[in-house]
């Protein structure tokens, strides 16, 4: 498949390429597994699915920055991309994982050959903790990503979810780079209607070196704790209300630390079988230690809403989150991110053919800067394409995507954009 990343729940998980569209881990499958043949519907018992991707692209900005004398952008680039996705569906527990490796060749660049990385695991514990507890639910997941194709945004994702820190569309120029997420989800039923909910999630990106020259890249690493209380107020509608707790440490030169309190009220609704809700909102407390300076604490908004409508033909997301991100270069500091995404797979009238569409807008600025003076960025990625399906098992992709980023800071702008065309095949073995 092209370049839509990997991904992790804990009831389904599916691994692709990154390539040309950056590593990315996305939770749930991209487009819903509409790409991807590996993604095949569980059963009980264990299964091993080995699968294999190549692809052509042209890129016109193999480097992820603006125009520059002496650096010739564009290349070609060929990919293979072998994976293996395993689960076990028990009595006591599901496992579902994948484990890749990507390699591309670039025709005008080899020195940029390499060799990446994807690997996920999502534990499904429900039915064991069932046995002590009716009606509660554990899962946990973990995903890493190694790849010179430093992420933005979380690329076809049907979830609406907008929880990840590292993918608010900050993109940065090409740099090796390592991306772990990590989270685990209880929920245990007090009556018949309230549940008490709580979850843990910590991550890390970390930037190694550079193909090109361009503003210091900053390691970073959080956890985040949340704990509250749902009602299922009718059969179509969930409330919520949680406390969450988030801490970023910044863990490369210039280094630092942010920390934020706070709490949100959620609303789940189910329309009709067809069109769904989810939406959470609230505020907290934002407290920092920067650059060896504390500076007054400041309350902030949060807050996500999806609206996902499906059908037997179509599936679209519609999806805004705000929150606060850290900085991956320039400083260590505490950005305000927007985040805007609408994701959409259609059957076409041709019964093997899908059309499969991805917008993305993010923007985010440095909290408590005047304006010209701290980090701000505006990124816009937009995709396009079909995948035929030769068989469940065999998939033929063409996709086309661009990229328009515009980072500045201290005044300076450091803007580009970036055109793909890939065409791709993959078969899965089962």
């Amino acid at each position: 498949m092209v370049g839509f990343g990997s991904g992790a729940q804990a009831q389904q998980m599916g691994a692709g390429s990154t390539a040309g569209l950056g590593a990315g881990t996305i939770p749930g499958t991209p487009f819903g597994g509409a790409i991807d043949p590996s993604m095949v519907q569980m059963r009980e018992g264990f299964q091993v699915i080995p699968s294999i991707s190549i692809g052509q692209r042209y890129d016109s900005n193999v480097f992820f920055v603006r125009k520059t004398p002496g650096l010739d952008r564009e290349d070609f680039v060929s990919t293979a991309v072998p994976q293996v996705r395993g689960y076990y569906v028990g009595e006591s527990f599901t496992v579902n994982a994948t484990a890749g490796a990507i390699g591309e060749y670039y025709a005008k660049n080899p020195t940029l050959n390499y060799v990446g990385a994807n690997t996920g695991i999502a534990l499904d514990l429900g039915k064991l903790l069932n046995r002590w507890w009716q009606g509660a639910s554990l899962t946990a997941s973990d995903m890493y990503v190694y790849s010179p194709q430093a992420p933005a945004f979380l690329i076809g994702d049907l979830s609406g979810s907008s929880a990840n820190p590292f993918a608010r569309g900050f993109q940065v120029g090409r740099a090796s780079v390592s991306r772990n997420v990590a989270r685990t989800d209880l929920s245990l039923p007090l009556t018949q209607t309230v549940n008490l909910i709580g979850s843990y999630a910590n991550g890390f990106i970390r930037y190694g070196t550079s193909e090109v020259q361009q503003p210091v890249l900053i390691n970073s690493k959080y956890q985040t704790y949340t704990a509250g209380l749902s009602l299922q107020a009718s059969p179509q509608d969930l409330l919520s209300v949680t406390a969450v707790n988030t801490e970023y440490d910044f863990t490369s030169q210039p280094i630092g630390s942010f920390t934020m309190r706070g709490g949100t009220v959620g609303w789940e609704r189910t329309f009709t079988p067809l069109l769904s809700l989810k939406g959470q909102a609230g505020a907290t407390v934002l407290q920092r230690d920067l650059g060896g300076a504390t500076s007054a604490s400041i309350v902030a908004p949060v807050g996500d809403l999806a609206v996902i409508w499906k059908d037997r033909t179509t599936t679209m997301a519609v999806a805004y989150g705000l929150g606060v991100s850290p900085s991956f270069q320039f400083q260590a500091q505490a950005l305000r991110t927007h985040v805007v995404s609408v994701t959409l797979t259609q059957q076409t009238g041709i019964p093997e053919l899908q059309a499969v569409a991805n917008l993305n807008y993010g923007r985010g600025e440095q909290i408590g800067a005047s304006a010209g003076s701290g980090i701000s960025y505006m990124s816009v990625t937009g995709i396009g394409g079909l995948v035929y399906k030769f068989s469940p098992e065999m998939f033929l992709g063409i996709h086309y995507s661009y990229s328009n980023v515009d980072n500045k800071f201290g005044g300076n702008t450091f803007a580009f954009d970036r055109h793909v065309m890939q065409i791709s095949l993959t078969k899965a073995f089962y």
